[in-house]
């Protein structure tokens, strides 16, 4: 029932013994004969020792147990399982090492050709099956030498399939994060969009019983552009969310001046600053740099990076926008005292729906969206950014680097 000899050509297809196949000194490869027959140990012995090239030593596990143990300790690189043990068989000792969790390249001897026997030999895990009777070295070789690269290919699928597995595991854990932040973002939201319809409601009672009343008209009017400009803000966030989500970003890149676009963001960002009570300095090169993008966006990335400083800096803190050209690209730091970033936010600082600190500045309020757009927008721009921080209490610093097209002297 064993397979047909080798021929010369595909013996020296046959894998090579371990340790020969990494280029190390030439070590045999390790059989463990389990048979309780001390004759069939003999027999087993000479079958090996007249394999053509050697390659291989035979050891011997005269019982069940030592059998079993030898499996699941993996002490040998394949082992020749006789079918009768005692009052136990081979198959039951093979049910019983993959029980435990133990695997290894198993061949199941036997005395005499069944079919049966054979069924449940590969059923309970054996790598082959071959009958003691009209067995030679060549076809005891050919069979081991399978085994061995069976045993290799099922390590490799084992490992392939854990590694994917833990791939994903990792992205079920990621998917769970982003739904967690986005019930804590609809939340968040429902929370924005409630606070200004409050006042909006009481302003408008206000206005229709004090329509005598210009100076309270005038009061309320102006608080009613107040809630409305925040709602605004709001729906801008959201429309951002779904630009970003869907990949809709679109620029109108020209040639701009990098120092216009940090006023702009400044003056943008100026009130809420002044709002937070935080002191801002700024410091940028006198020479005009020069690069090719979007105005407008690239004026956004900036106030937000203000913005979140603001939010995050408590009232007497200082926020600081510095600017220096390094080759053909502009960094641009945007450094602040305030509460500073955990280490383990670092890594997601950037990603639609972090917020640092819920419970700080909550009347300045926000989705958690303004970083994660200003990573897209800076990519979008051929640059980078990133954020460092010392921790807790530490403060935090936004570096944006943009390549560019040109400095001139100062006018």
């Amino acid at each position: 029932m064993g397979p047909n000899p080798p021929t010369d050509a595909e013996r020296r297809a046959l894998p090579r013994p371990p340790g020969a196949e990494r280029g190390t000194p030439h070590r045999p490869v390790s059989v463990l004969l389990i048979d309780d027959d001390p004759d069939d140990h003999v027999l087993t012995k000479e079958l090996v020792g007249d394999i053509r090239g050697g390659g291989f030593s035979l050891d011997w596990a005269p019982s069940y147990e030592a059998g079993r143990d030898a499996i699941c300790a993996g002490s040998h690189d394949i082992y020749l399982l006789d079918y009768r043990l005692g009052a136990r068989t081979g198959i039951e000792l093979l049910e019983e090492v993959h029980a435990r969790g133990c695997f290894g390249p198993v061949i199941l001897l036997t005395g005499q050709g069944q079919s049966r026997t054979d069924l449940e030999a590969l059923n309970a895990g054996a790598y082959d099956y071959l009958e003691k009777s009209g067995l030679t070295p060549a076809l005891l070789e050919r069979a081991m030498r399978y085994a061995l690269v069976q045993h290799r290919a099922a390590a490799e699928l084992e490992h392939k399939v854990k590694e994917r597995t833990e791939e994903l595991a990792k992205v079920n854990d990621a998917l769970r994060e982003v739904n967690r932040r986005k019930d804590e973002f609809l939340s968040t939201l429902g929370h924005e969009l409630r606070n200004p319809l409050a006042p909006i409601l009481n302003g408008l009672e206000i206005m229709r019983l004090a329509a005598d009343k210009p100076e309270t008209v005038a009061r309320q009017r102006e608080r009613l552009e107040r809630q409305v400009a925040q709602m605004t803000r709001l729906v801008e966030d959201l429309l951002d969310v779904s630009r970003i989500t869907t990949g809709k970003l679109r620029l109108t890149r020209e040639p701009t001046s990098l120092n216009e676009v940090i006023e702009s963001a400044v003056e943008i960002s100026r009130p809420t600053l002044e709002k937070a009570g935080v002191e801002m300095t700024v410091d940028v090169p006198r020479e005009t740099v020069t690069l090719l993008a979007d105005r407008v966006r690239l004026a956004q990335v900036f106030s937000n990076l203000l913005n979140n400083a603001a939010k995050y800096t408590e009232s007497g803190g200082k926020v600081s926008v510095t600017a220096a050209v390094e080759g053909d690209r502009a960094t641009v730091r945007v450094r602040d005292t305030g509460v500073g970033i955990p280490a383990e936010l670092l890594p997601m600082i950037f990603e639609l729906f972090t917020q640092v600190d819920q419970t700080l500045n909550r009347s300045q309020g926000g989705l958690g969206v303004g970083l994660a757009l200003v990573r897209r927008l800076v990519e979008m721009h051929d640059g980078t950014v990133s954020a460092k921080s010392d921790g807790r209490g530490a403060g935090a610093e936004f570096s944006v680097v943009l390549p560019i097209t040109g400095v001139a002297p100062p006018r």
